[in-house]
């Protein structure tokens, strides 16, 4: 089988590397996939999209994968997904990956400039797209170096956005129980995601045991004025054995970390530790 060739244009953004990301990662015939580059809405070789079957355009050229001949929100990573879930190459219920080409889709269209929250705000130059911009000022990378930059960490997204959904799912399950100083919830899971996004729905404190490892690690939220000194206090003379630590800020308690294998996982269940949160 010849070499297929995804053309985009030069300087090419997140769309049009998303698009032939999605390719190379999910169709058997585009694994080996190239990528060129043309000036934008020109074709490869001036010939029209569909001319050559070992050639496809993504964001350029004005054919299937291009969204520019239309007003429809959309963009060509949408269109290349789309194509692929209807083909039987990715399937209907991967929701990280409708999810992220769904901000592909709304940074495409200028949703970053206007629609999300503190548009103008710093910590938005730390995003991707904004990134990808960043590099091409620092030192200016070839359009190859550049796709395979952002392609490392596209993939890097997908995982954080798998993550993500399965932490939604194991939130939804957990054990809610009452503290002082709101709702909290515990899980098993070895899922880490699940603290910082069960903070982030609003739950005062929250607390996962790693079913396999066996240590726990408890975040509280400083919206809620969580302080869990007293917890440690308790948790440690309770257990003897295990190795407890209480950062600084006071809303992060850790029993083992990926940062310290050294410490000693707690024998304690989480059913044990609730009953200490709810006597705090």
């Amino acid at each position: 089988m010849a070499q297929k060739t995804v053309v985009t244009h030069i300087s090419p953004d997140l769309d049009g590397i998303g698009a032939y990301w999605l390719l190379k990662k999910y169709h058997p015939e585009f694994t080996n996939a190239k990528i060129d580059f043309v000036p934008a809405g020109q074709t490869y070789l001036g010939q029209p999209d569909g001319a050559d079957p070992n050639v496809v355009h993504v964001d350029t050229g004005m054919g299937r994968f291009d969204h520019h001949q239309s007003s429809d929100f959309t963009c060509a990573a949408k269109l290349v997904l789309e194509s692929l879930i209807k083909d039987g190459y990715i399937a209907e219920d991967d929701e990280a990956m409708k999810r992220l080409v769904n901000v592909l889709v709304e940074l495409d269209h200028g949703w970053d400039n206007y629609k999300w929250s503190e548009a103008a705000n710093d910590r938005y130059e730390f995003s991707l797209h904004n990134l990808l911009s960043g590099w091409k000022m620092v030192e200016r990378k070839s359009d190859q170096e550049l796709v395979e930059m952002a392609i490392f960490n596209l993939e890097a997204v997908y995982k954080l956005l798998a993550a993500k959904v399965k932490a939604e799912e194991e939130l939804a399950g957990g054990e809610k129980f009452a503290t002082k100083w709101g709702e909290a919830v515990a899980v098993y899971t070895g899922n880490s995601t699940v603290l910082d996004l069960g903070i982030k729905k609003g739950f005062a404190l929250v607390a996962v045991k790693d079913p396999k490892r066996g240590n726990v690690r408890i975040t509280g939220s400083n919206n809620k004025n969580v302080d869990l000194t007293d917890a440690y206090e308790k948790l440690a003379k309770i257990d003897r054995e295990g190795t407890w630590y209480l950062h600084p800020s006071k809303v992060l308690l850790r029993n083992g970390s990926s940062r310290n294998p050294q410490m000693i996982p707690t024998k304690l269940e989480l059913g044990e530790i609730i009953e200490v949160f709810k006597k705090v």
